[in-house]
């Protein structure tokens, strides 16, 4: 900043002591005050003046100087309050205030979205790796049956063994099939309100059509389902819920014994007549369950607890979707569990429709 763009910004200052020795002058030379005295006078009140916006330019040319420099370099924006020291003048004291707010609020909208970027990128090596099993298995097994298609003319081809290869090819294509949608719906997640619609369901209809979905999984693990009082009516999107309950359900059928497997869907109405009037639906499995210091963390990314660990094939994905997925949608969500017993998912619907218009 140059002493000339200073004096352009503060003429309304010089012009008021200009003036105001211009009237001093005046007065004292019409109350006869000595020529001597009046040019005294005036070299003060004009010497002060100058000197006025002498040290005024001075305090807050550093501070203009640091500023210009911040803007020539872009790369140092998010920064700029870290870069410069807060000036003893108010106007740039308020200046500085501004920028540190609007350098943390930038610095936290970058943060956000670079945390995003990993966690997806990390997502997709998870399930590149994941992804590369099913597809390794379907291949082996198209070999094998190609084999045994080869072997026709020379022994009887034993129509037993071919079936269940490729039921389990169909096994293994659907569990393919699985992981991709996942990563479809983890990418339209970043903005779930663009990509649903808010209607009323039944709920019992809804189960329904999700146990149809995953029928197969279901029957290849032995998993018997039951619906118990599911004859309400919520608010939600179909397409988002059917993925939900999807998730859960599969999550069920990793964990499950492997004898008596079972999963349950019930609801209850809660606080009837109140603001907080709901629709919950427990979906509980008994399976292998999680312990009591694993239970806080089951939505959690890449989280798997100690069944994960102990050889089931987990990616700690699909639950911390379901979070997700329930929180962008306003639904409520929470997990109990008894260590070897089973597992349950609460979902909480809101009856106030007016809750899905905020």
């Amino acid at each position: 900043m140059t002493f000339g763009s200073y004096l352009r910004s503060a003429w309304p200052t010089a012009a008021i002591l200009c003036v105001a020795s211009l009237l001093t002058c005046m007065v004292l030379e019409v109350s006869g005050t000595g020529a001597p005295l009046l040019s005294l006078v005036a070299c003060v009140l004009i010497g002060s003046s100058v000197l006025l916006l002498v040290v005024d330019y001075l305090r807050k040319r550093a501070f203009a100087c640091e500023l210009d420099s911040l803007a020539d370099q872009q790369g140092h924006a998010l920064w700029a309050s870290e870069l410069i020291d807060r000036p003893d003048f108010i106007e740039g004291q308020l200046a500085y205030d501004a920028l540190c707010a609007v350098s943390k609020a930038a610095n936290d909208e970058v943060a956000g979205y670079r945390r995003q970027t990993n966690d997806y990128r990390e997502y997709v090596e998870t399930w590149v790796h994941e992804a590369k099993s099913p597809l390794a298995a379907a291949h082996l097994m198209i070999e094998n049956i190609e084999d045994e298609l080869s072997a026709v003319g020379e022994d009887p081809i034993d129509e037993e063994v071919l079936f269940s290869r490729v039921r389990a090819l169909d096994e293994e294509l659907d569990r393919m099939e699985g992981y991709v949608e996942q990563a479809l719906f983890y990418a339209r997640s970043e903005a779930v309100e663009r990509d649903y619609l808010i209607r009323e369901y039944n709920l019992k209809e809804l189960v329904s059509a999700a146990l149809r979905a995953n029928s197969r999984m279901l029957i290849s693990a032995r998993v018997a389902p039951f619906r118990r009082n599911l004859d309400y009516q919520v608010f939600t999107d179909e397409k988002w819920m059917l993925f939900i309950f999807g998730q859960i359900i599969q999550n069920s059928v990793k964990y499950a014994r492997d004898e008596g497997a079972s999963i349950e869907f019930s609801a209850c109405l809660r606080d009837e007549g109140l603001a907080t009037e709901r629709v919950e639906l427990s979906i509980r499995d008994n399976g292998c369950g999680v312990s009591a210091a694993d239970l806080p963390r089951v939505f959690e990314k890449g989280f798997t607890g100690a069944a994960g660990r102990s050889g089931k094939r987990s990616t700690g994905i699909g639950l911390y979707l379901v979070k997700r997925l329930c929180d962008k949608m306003g639904v409520g969500i929470d997990a109990d569990s008894v260590a070897g017993e089973g597992f349950t998912v609460i979902l909480s619907f809101s009856t106030n429709r007016f809750h899905y218009f905020e």
